[in-house]
C-alpha cells in the first residue's frame, strides 16, 4: 500500500521547485534592485547562504535515517536553525518560504518510503551539494559573476548596511557575492529539481542500479 508521502509526492516537488524560484527571485531583486530599507534583509540572505552548506543535506538525512532520529534529532535542529535565523530578518515573508522548503525536505522523516524515492532524494541532494560547490567557488573567485549590480559600496554605506552585520568574511563584507550566489544557486536547484521531476523516481533507481 503506497503511504501518504509516496501518493502525494509530486504536489511537493511540484512545491518545492516554486518556492526555490521565489527565493532565486528574491536574491535576484536584492541583488539588481535593492532599496535602502533592504540593509538588514541583505545580511539575512548573505548569512542564509552560509547556512545552506549545512541544510542542503537535508533531503539525504530525511530519507536514509531512521524516523526516531529525524523526528527527535534533525527536526529540532532544523527548527533552532529556523528560529534563529528569523531573529536576523526585519519580516518574516523569506522565513515562512524558506519553512516550507525545509519542511518539504523533511517529508521523509514522517514516513518510510521506497527505495526508489530514497534514491531520487539522495541524488538530488547530491546534484545540490556539487552545484553549491561549483557556484560558490566561480562566484567567489570571480568576485560574482555578474559583479555588484545594485550592492556597490556607495549603496552599502548609504543604506547602512555595515551596521546591521554581526561577522566578517566575504560573503559579509562583499554582499553581492553571496547575494549572486544564492540566486545561481536556487536556479540550479529549481533545474535539478525540475529535470528528475521529469525523470521520475523509478528511472532514477534504474540508473542507480545499472
Amino acid at each position: 500500500m503506497v503511504n501518504i508521502v509516496e501518493k502525494y509526492n509530486k504536489p511537493f516537488e511540484y512545491a518545492g521547485i516554486l518556492m526555490h524560484l521565489i527565493i532565486a527571485f528574491q536574491f535576484l531583486k536584492l541583488w539588481y534592485q535593492p532599496n535602502f530599507d533592504d540593509a538588514e534583509k541583505i545580511y539575512a540572505m548573505a548569512v542564509l547562504m552560509a547556512f545552506e552548506f549545512i541544510l542542503m543535506h537535508s533531503g539525504v538525512f530525511m530519507a536514509v535515517m531512521p524516523k526516531k532520529i529525524s523526528l527527535y534529532i534533525l527536526v529540532p535542529i532544523y527548527g533552532l536553525f529556523a528560529w534563529a535565523f528569523s531573529q536576523s530578518m526585519p519580516d518574516n515573508s523569506i522565513l515562512i518560504i524558506y519553512g516550507f522548503i525545509i519542511l518539504n525536505r523533511m517529508r521523509f522523516a514522517f514516513s518510510d518510503v521506497s527505495s526508489a524515492l530514497k534514491n531520487k532524494a539522495i541524488l538530488t541532494s547530491t546534484l545540490g551539494a556539487f552545484s553549491y560547490f561549483v557556484l560558490i567557488f566561480v562566484c567567489v573567485f570571480t568576485n560574482s559573476i555578474f559583479g555588484e549590480l545594485g550592492l556597490t559600496p556607495s549603496f552599502l554605506d548609504a543604506s547602512g548596511y555595515f551596521n546591521h552585520t554581526k561577522a566578517s568574511g566575504a560573503f559579509i563584507d562583499k554582499p553581492h557575492i553571496a547575494i549572486g550566489f544564492g540566486f545561481f544557486y536556487y536556479c540550479a536547484l529549481t533545474l535539478i529539481e525540475a529535470v528528475l521531476l521529469i525523470v521520475g523516481p523509478k528511472k532514477v533507481k534504474n540508473a542507480t542500479y545499472a
